[in-house]
């Protein structure tokens, strides 16, 4: 019990000494979490498209067939794309590939960046594909091999369009559910 003496309250040593105890613990839990958290917690990846056109092109494009179809109108300051897409992905872990099918028709007015994303992992990455060009085989991502097991997962296209003159990004990007199923 606390004694009070004239102007002061005297608290007994034993009440202070469980105060500093539990005060410590505090601390130390607090600091515990904080190491926790800098050096041993797996933060999950952010997937990033670069704000402007990577300069390459994609190694792997090829011509789309010209179906005659003309450019799709887009207001100025604007864009209008055309997507040509299987939803299915087969990466072949032995050869380090993914295989897909994914082209930017000659209407659109965009170029494409591709993104094969499986549980917010990279997987793979195009270079730019320009307006009349697809790709049906892309290199895996540098560590991806090692991240996947054989078996099929879901996963997206993550579609980053832009501008052929400025190269800068769209304001509207894509994201389509794929199915990714992964061989030895």
């Amino acid at each position: 019990m606390a004694r009070e003496t004239g102007r002061h309250v005297q608290v007994p040593e034993r009440h202070l000494n469980i105060a500093a105890l539990v005060l410590g613990l505090v601390a130390a839990a607090a600091l515990g979490v904080t190491v926790w958290a800098l050096f041993f917690r797996e933060t999950e990846p952010t997937i990033l498209a670069p704000d402007y056109a990577p300069q390459e092109l994609e190694r792997n494009a090829e011509d789309m067939e010209d179906t005659g179809a003309e450019k799709l109108e887009a207001s100025s300051g604007g864009g209008a794309v055309s997507l040509m897409y299987q939803d299915q992905v087969v990466v072949q872990l032995s050869q380090g590939t993914a295989a897909l099918n994914y082209g930017n028709p000659r209407e659109s007015t965009q170029d494409v960046l591709v993104q094969i994303v499986v549980q917010d992992r990279l997987i793979a990455q195009s270079g730019l594909l320009t307006p009349g060009h697809q790709v049906n085989r892309l290199s895996l991502a540098e560590g991806a091999a090692e991240l996947l097991e054989p078996g099929g997962y879901e996963g997206k296209f993550i579609l980053s369009f832009y501008d052929p003159d400025t190269a800068e990004k769209a304001n509207v990007n894509t994201e389509v559910p794929i199915t990714v199923t992964v061989m030895e």
